[in-house]
């Protein structure tokens, strides 16, 4: 039990307040679902404890569908601050996948209400009248009994708090009403990490402002650690370690590890504080993350794969630093709400909410699959993803989320690799909100423009001109790109009939007859050069800029070729040169010895 009480503490407390951690890419839930995306979203219970505004995330649009091992670019906003003197800060990036032909109290979905699933077996498998399975789950139904019949871990720091707690480890410092669930999460696992019983969750990335935690979350991460369970009655299932367990008459039973590699632990990225926005680098903070395969998700080889990524924002500060245990409670508390200091032999009044000293925020995608890569599509191919993110809506009506841009906008890849053309969106992100084509509709497509500051695409002429390099080879795929494959489209001259033609649902010209998700496939990008391309639809200068850079370079740079190209050239003058000072030192009156006695550096070999 000792060991559990120098765990790293991430807490967090409910406060309705324009704050806190937001993913833009893949698009980010914040508990939303299929509600209206221009107001708050229905319900903040639906699947974890965000401890976000209620304006943030994004509606649900189609599942993604990424390959195997493909790279993905996360990225986030977080408001409180990062990498920075100002407070302790840490990141992390966490996975889980779950097989679409398992038992439905353990299938990974989105679901088709908004409603919190009930808290039985019932609820967990219960379908709608399509026969879809009706509520969102991510955590499955058995890892949720756990938690909530497993006592918490009365070593933890909870300041002043203990008296207002519950037994369950749904009940926390933050939370401390332990009926009050989230969707299938165990409270204690959302708020503490590296968590000490087994989880669903797999970790991708720590990112800290400690890089002497590093060693800790590296060997204490349950891809490498094995965790232990209390095994037997549900009366001996409460019992949180190994003592209690075996005394009554429970197995103190052992889960073993995901056998993975330990996560990445990097530096935590800057970004200041009261700002939801970008970091240092001037776009959001982001992370490239290689996907899993088939070795770690066995139905990847079904391409029956449905995933979630979470992101966990865990900030403090240096009065309740991370290692402080129980023996730092109630009186002995280093922080008290609301309290009076002295200053100059006055009082003066503090906010200080014990709740939110050492808090977590979180936010979550939703569902995407996982799929086998294509025939022909080799395991060692580099696959890149580039998607949209954002909705629909001017800067103000769309915060704390983002206005359209493609993620990422700025890609550099390699002659032979691939790059998979896909996003999604919804038809319900807001009615009345700033944006071109049919209200409400998100809407992205491809063109490709000379530079980025044109705001024309390139003509048919211009791109098939000698000497002009195409974005996309195929004029298939040009095509495809530009106009997502809608049928049933009116003319021009249709068009300029109708007076309300940006809402006619066959104006092609504005995508109004594309789905909300689109595929454009996996292209090998062979054509070296700089690209620069936009939508056409969102790209509404000067309202709004959607555009983006592909670099495709030369499996090696041109320096690199030209240094193979002279150092062959310089490998047979070396052996010429060796023979000639050979030939000379054997033959001192010749014309070489006099040639050689005249270059410096050789006249001394």
């Amino acid at each position: 039990m000792a060991r559990l009480l120098s765990v790293l503490v991430l807490l967090s407390v409910a406060v309705s307040v324009y704050c806190d951690i937001y993913m833009h890419g893949p698009r980010g839930c914040n508990n939303r679902n299929n509600e209206d995306g221009g107001g708050g979203r229905n319900n903040g219970n639906r699947l974890f404890r965000s401890e976000n505004n209620g304006n943030g995330g994004y509606c649900w649009g189609p599942s993604l569908s990424y390959y195997a091992g493909s790279k993905l670019m996360v990225e986030w906003t977080n408001q409180h601050g990062c990498g920075s003197p100002n407070l302790q800060c840490n990141l992390v990036l966490q996975y889980l996948c779950a097989d679409d032909n398992g038992a439905p109290e353990e299938v990974v979905r989105d679901g088709t209400t908004t409603d919190t699933i009930p808290r039985n077996l019932a609820g967990a498998q219960a379908v709608d009248e399509k026969g879809q399975l009706k509520y969102g789950m991510n955590e499955n139904y058995y890892y949720y009994a756990n938690c909530t019949n497993r006592n918490r871990n009365k070593g933890l720091f909870v300041a002043d708090q203990q008296n207002n707690m519950g037994n369950s480890a749904q009940s926390t410092r933050q939370n401390t009403n332990q009926g009050n669930t989230y969707g299938y999460e165990c409270g204690e696992e959302a708020v503490y990490y590296p968590y000490w019983h087994p989880s669903p969750w797999k970790d991708i990335v720590v990112f800290t402002n400690s890089k002497d935690q590093c060693k800790y979350y590296k060997k204490e991460s349950q891809n490498v650690m094995d965790k232990n369970y209390c095994d037997g009655t549900p009366d001996q299932q409460k019992f949180n370690n190994e003592n209690e367990c075996k005394s009554n008459g429970g197995n103190w039973a052992t889960q073993k590890s995901w056998g993975l590699d330990a996560p990445e632990c990097l530096p935590a990225p800057f970004n200041r504080d009261n700002h939801l926005g970008n970091g240092a680098s001037g776009f959001t903070n982001t992370y490239n993350w290689t996907l899993p395969t088939q070795k770690e998700e066995s139905c990847v080889g079904s391409s029956s794969c449905s995933c979630v990524l979470r992101i966990r924002y865990n900030v403090s500060t240096a009065e309740v630093n991370w290692n402080l245990d129980s023996t730092s409670n109630g009186v002995n508390s280093p922080v008290t709400g609301d309290p009076y200091v002295m200053a100059g032999g006055s009082n003066l009044s503090l906010a200080i909410d014990t709740n939110e000293y050492g808090r977590t925020f979180q936010d979550r995608s939703f569902i995407f699959k996982l799929i086998a890569r294509p025939s022909g599509v080799s395991d060692s191919a580099t696959i890149y993803n580039l998607n949209v993110r954002g909705k629909r809506g001017n800067i103000v009506q769309v915060y704390p989320r983002v206005e359209y841009d493609f993620s990422p906008n700025d890609l550099s890849v390699t002659t032979g690799d691939y790059i998979h053309f896909q996003w999604t969106g919804c038809d319900n992100s807001g009615g009345g909100q700033a944006g071109e084509g049919l209200d409400a509709s998100d809407r992205s497509n491809i063109v490709q423009i000379a530079s980025l500051s044109h705001n024309y695409p390139m003509s048919d002429t211009e791109i098939n001109a000698k000497g002009v390099s195409k974005l996309f080879e195929n004029d298939a795929d040009r095509t495809n790109l530009a106009l997502l494959g809608q049928e049933g489209c009116l003319t021009y001259d249709e068009l300029q009939a109708d007076g309300n033609r940006d809402q006619n649902k066959n104006n092609c010209a504005k995508l109004n007859a594309s789905p909300a998700y689109f595929n454009g496939g996996l292209i090998r990008m062979n054509n070296t050069g700089s690209f620069f391309y936009m939508s056409s639809r969102n790209n509404n200068f000067s309202n709004r800029t959607q555009k983006g850079t592909i670099v495709v370079k030369p499996v090696l740079p041109t320096y690199a070729i030209a240094l193979i190209v002279v150092g062959g050239v310089v490998g047979v003058g070396a052996a010429a040169t060796a023979g000639t000072v050979a030939y000379a030192k054997k033959n001192p009156s010749s014309g070489a010895a006099g040639f050689i006695a005249k270059v410096p550096g050789l006249n001394r070999i």
